[in-house]
């Protein structure tokens, strides 16, 4: 058999040998976690594969760790339900397709990876009462710390605090700052104020945008361009032969506004 000839067989039974595995065995090599388009979740093995650790699906969040090599999910109780129920359980899926599971024995509220993965920060507790906040082991899903919530958020330790929290306390404080912030506030009413009864939704949009959550033709909240966090409520009035119930429409009139307010993100 000639070396051409010999060659082309290998080729074509490496081929047909492909096609014959199962997709999870057909996954490229690679040394860091994955999230397929489909949902799948990947973690690498220590030779560098690919392992199916679950679907995306189950979780009401997924996060990746700054190793790139851990994943973590809130597990839904009911997925069929959605985020109606909370969340008492995380999965922490690991390299070498390892999993531990930590279930505080509470809802489970915030929660993050800390030092690049090697650990998990969790706050858990029912709604109507102070928080929890335990550290764990990623590996074996031991805790490393705990405390109840203290009277003042400030003296939690820095794994405890939120990421809104730590993002606060980053904020420059001084005089300067202080009075430049004045005026920028200044700026953004006078902006606000252009907007009157009268004038179209498409004015509106010049200054604001649409916030995700509730909503109808006649009535939304929007939220300024340039801070998710200042907001209004508009009344329009839909076009003159229209019904209500159909979509917006860019020239829908705006019959009132509300003051603007601050208030944190909603999301669809």
């Amino acid at each position: 058999m000639s070396k051409l000839v010999f060659a082309t067989f290998l080729v074509s039974l490496a081929v047909t040998s492909t096609r014959g595995q199962p997709k999870q065995q057909q996954l490229e090599y690679n040394k860091q976690a994955q999230l397929d388009a489909e949902g799948n979740v990947y973690v690498s093995s220590d030779q560098g594969k690919l392992i199916w650790m679950g679907n995306a699906s189950r979780c009401s969040e997924l996060r990746e760790a700054i190793d790139q090599q851990t994943f973590g999910c809130r597990v839904m109780q009911d997925p069929t339900l959605g985020n109606t129920l909370p969340s008492l359980q995380l999965e922490i899926y690991r390299k070498g397709g390892h999993k531990v599971i930590i279930e505080p024995g509470a809802p489970i509220g915030d929660w993050r990876f800390w030092k690049d993965g090697e650990q998990v920060a969790v706050s858990f507790g029912s709604v109507d009462a102070p928080a929890t906040y335990a550290l764990y082991d990623s590996v074996t899903a031991r805790v490393i710390e705990k405390l109840a919530q203290p009277s003042d958020e400030s003296l939690l330790p820095q794994w405890a605090k939120s990421e809104g929290q730590i993002q606060a306390e980053s904020v420059p404080m001084s005089a300067e700052f202080t009075q430049e912030r004045m005026q920028w506030i200044g700026r953004v009413l006078r902006q606000i104020n252009q907007i009157r009864p009268g004038m179209k939704r498409k004015d509106l949009l010049t200054v604001f945008t649409a916030e995700g959550g509730l909503s109808t033709r006649t009535e939304r909240t929007y939220v300024y361009k340039d801070c998710p966090y200042i907001k209004v409520t508009v009344h329009f009035k839909a076009l003159e032969g229209e019904s209500s119930a159909l979509g917006e429409d860019l020239d829908d009139v705006i019959e009132s506004l509300s003051q603007p307010f601050l208030a944190e993100s909603t999301k669809d």
